[in-house]
């Protein structure tokens, strides 16, 4: 087992679908079928995709001696409180059943080969379970796609709009006494593009949870759940440690009008959820990716008009939107937006209020995009 290779496949012919579904991904993976012996199986430095029957074969010889080892997905037919014991103390970090849908797979894979480098601040299913959702007074059919403990995604075939409340009813195998049901408002909603029937996704923040409740959503999330079809048995290796936050982060749920230069119509307008002197983070919207530098207008000051600032977009958070950090602050512009934080509730005390006491529907920015050369000259002619 000497030679490594990043991403590997290891089977006797049975998780061909996945091949299928690497390939359509376009992962450089090296396939490893049917081994007459261990040495024949390369070591995977970063992913690792097994059978039950080879999970079990390798053992703890996978981590033995790796500093960081690879993330483990085990694909599997049988799935039972004492396998998911045995696979755990292996080191495997997700199991998924081999009857799961193609789509909640698929949304596995991306989550796993996405960079190891890039770590989030909770851990998020896959799930693909269908639920009835509510909103306001209309009842929907959903899919409820991913869940982490703050955060859900839902796929629906209906339009929905950003802010309003939404309630999810659990299916029959993933509800309990404790917990039957989910709320949160509804942070994005977006059509899908593609062909087939018309279906849109929404993010949904989920509101705080009494402790019973949570314990048994963390149940879900942590794999001691038997109706899950997709498991986390334990965490994945986690990359460098997170630099410190510089600024106390406060509560921000209101609209921000994002300005590009992708679409010289119309700003963005998205909701955004924290806001500390250093950075804000938004909803996830199409159109915004990290590296990207966009005009933000803030309302909240107390003055009629936007305090408008420039940041940067520096991480992706999935379903709980974007990170930004605001780039070229001016003096008077650091203290607007130092009196703007101090106004704000801390995070914390956010725990009994209901969603439409923190929604704040500001005023759109001007449809007026600029590029960096327009910014760079507005900066000089106010200097």
């Amino acid at each position: 087992m000497e030679n490594c290779v990043s991403i590997l496949l290891l089977d006797d012919g049975e998780l061909d679908r996945v091949r299928v579904l690497l390939e359509r991904l376009g992962a450089e993976f090296t396939l490893c079928r049917r081994p007459a012996s261990d040495r024949e199986i390369p070591r995977a430095r970063d992913l690792l995709i097994t059978s039950g029957r080879r999970a079990l074969s390798l053992g703890r010889s996978v981590s033995a001696g790796d500093e960081l080892p690879p993330r483990w997905l085990c694909v599997h037919g049988q799935d039972f409180g004492e396998l998911r014991d045995e696979l755990r103390g292996l080191g495997v970090h997700y199991l998924a059943h081999s009857s799961v849908d193609q789509e909640t797979l698929r949304l596995l894979l991306e989550m796993l080969l996405h960079d190891r480098g890039e770590r989030r601040a909770q851990a998020r299913l896959p799930l693909g379970a269908a639920v009835q959702i509510r909103v306001n007074t209309a009842t929907h059919s959903a899919r409820l796609v991913e869940l982490s403990a703050a955060a859900a995604r839902l796929r629906v075939g209906a339009p929905l709009e950003a802010g309003d409340w939404i309630s999810i009813e659990l299916p029959d195998d993933l509800r309990s006494d404790a917990l039957d049901a989910l709320s949160g408002h509804i942070a994005r909603s977006e059509r899908e593009a593609g062909a087939g029937r018309e279906s849109w996704t929404a993010a949904v923040e989920l509101d705080p949870l009494s402790p019973e409740a949570s314990a048994e959503l963390e149940s879900i999330l942590c794999g001691a759940h038997s109706g899950t079809r997709v498991s986390l048995l334990s965490e994945t290796p986690a990359g460098p440690p997170r630099e410190r936050r510089r600024t106390e982060r406060r509560a921000y749920r209101r609209r921000v009008a994002a300005i590009t230069s992708r679409d010289a119509k119309a700003p963005y307008v998205v909701l955004g959820h924290d806001l500390s002197a250093d950075g804000i983070r938004i909803a996830r919207q199409a159109g915004l990716a990290v590296g990207q530098r966009i005009a933000l207008g803030l309302y909240g000051n107390g003055a009629g008009q936007p305090l408008v600032i420039e940041a940067e977009i520096v991480r992706d958070y999935g379903a709980r939107g974007f990170g930004l950090v605001f780039r070229g602050l001016k003096p008077e512009q650091r203290e607007q937006l130092t009196q703007l934080v101090e106004t704000l509730a801390p995070l914390e005390s956010l725990e009994g209020e209901t969603t439409a006491t923190r929604l704040i529907v500001s005023r759109v920015l001007e449809t007026r995009v600029l590029d960096q050369a327009e910014v760079d000259t507005a900066r000089r002619r106010k200097a």
